[in-house]
C-alpha cells in the first residue's frame, strides 16, 4: 500500500459521509419565519436574495471584527464570543501524559504510515506551540434557560482564518488560565 492510499484509507476519502444535523435552525428556517411574520408595510418586505445578503453581510462583519481580537456582545443578552488564550499544560495520572496541544495530523499519519506498531497503539504527534488560542462562546452573562445545550460550532473557514491571523501577525487575546 502507498502512502498516499494509506491516507486515504485513513482518512476516509473513498467512503461515503453522511452530513446531518439535527435539531438546529439556519438561515432559512428564519426567512421562512421572516415569511410567515411580514411587516405590514411594503418597503420593508424584502426578497429571499436580499433577506440572504444581509445575513452574509452581518456574518462577515462580525467575522472581520473577531479577527481583530474583539470580543462580540451578541444581542438581547445571548452572552459573549471571545477568543481565548490558554497556556500549555502537562498534568499526569501515572500511567499517561495529558496535554492541551494540538495535534500535528501531517506527522502523525506520517509515523502511523512509517510504523504499524504506533498506529495499533494509536500514537499522537502533538505541536510545539507557547500559546493556545480557542474561540469560545461565552454564557455566563447570557440570560436564558436550558445555557449547557448550547454551543458553538465555528465553521472550517472561521478557524483556518483565525489561525492565518494568528500564525502571520501579532494577534493577542486574554490569557485564560483554569
Amino acid at each position: 500500500m502507498t502512502e498516499q492510499e494509506f491516507l486515504n484509507d485513513i482518512k476516509g476519502v473513498t467512503k461515503n459521509r453522511k452530513h446531518k444535523v439535527t435539531g438546529s435552525l439556519g438561515v432559512y428556517d428564519a426567512y421562512k419565519w421572516y415569511r410567515k411574520n411580514k411587516p405590514k408595510e411594503k418597503k420593508y418586505i424584502l426578497t429571499e436574495s436580499q433577506y440572504f445578503a444581509i445575513i452574509r453581510r452581518l456574518n462577515e462583519l462580525l467575522r472581520q471584527n473577531l479577527l481583530e481580537g474583539k470580543e462580540l456582545v451578541l444581542p438581547c443578552k445571548l452572552g459573549i464570543l471571545e477568543v481565548r488564550k490558554y497556556e500549555p499544560t502537562f498534568t499526569t495520572d501515572g500511567k499517561k501524559v495529558r496535554t492541551n496541544l494540538p495535534i500535528d495530523w501531517n506527522a502523525t499519519l506520517k509515523l502511523w504510515y512509517e510504523d504499524k506498531e504506533a498506529f495499533d497503539s494509536k500514537f499522537l504527534v502533538r505541536q510545539v506551540e507557547t500559546e493556545i488560542f480557542k474561540l469560545f462562546y461565552n454564557k455566563e452573562t447570557a440570560n436564558y434557560e436550558n445555557k449547557s445545550f448550547y454551543q458553538l460550532n465555528p465553521n472550517r473557514e472561521l478557524k483556518l482564518l483565525l489561525k492565518r491571523k494568528i500564525k502571520t501577525s501579532r494577534f493577542d487575546a486574554f490569557t485564560f488560565r483554569k
